[in-house]
């Protein structure tokens, strides 16, 4: 049984934000609760930190979200996830991005879900294309 789990940015803002589509909405809720069901550890890698915090940011600098709640929402999502640094190279990540056509930000999810052989909780339909054709199983995923 699977102990760990990559979880995407996009699902995390979710977790958030009531914003994106209420199928979106609901993916992040399930993932979510089977996260805390089955005790699982998240994991993100290393950019995580950087588009979480910019997206807490945008949020703030909108003025949807007081600075306050902004530091909450931070402090919380830093409480639950583990940040891997598992010393993918910039090659590898250029690799999956130009193999795949998707961004390295979103090869940096992949490669640390194939590395850690853990599942991808993503929105992102490319991510979700090049994780299943590299056999990446997809959370919650009933197509399997």
């Amino acid at each position: 049984m699977e102990r760990a789990l990559v979880v995407d940015n996009s699902v995390m803002m979710r977790w958030l934000f009531d914003d994106g589509s209420p199928s979106d909405r609901r993916y992040a809720a399930r993932v979510l609760e089977t996260i805390q069901a089955q005790n699982l550890q998240v994991i993100v890698p290393n950019i995580w930190v950087y588009e979480c915090s910019f997206v807490v940011s945008y949020y703030f600098n909108q003025q949807v979200l007081p600075a306050a709640d902004a530091r909450l929402h931070l402090e919380y999502l830093f409480d639950v996830c583990t940040v891997i640094s598992d010393g993918v190279s910039p090659a590898a990540l250029f690799e999956v991005s130009r193999l795949h056509r998707i961004s390295t930000y979103d090869a940096a999810y992949v490669l640390l879900a194939q590395n850690h052989a853990c599942s991808l909780a993503t929105l992102d339909k490319k991510m979700r294309r090049v994780a299943r054709k590299l056999d990446i199983a997809i959370a919650l995923d009933k197509s399997r």
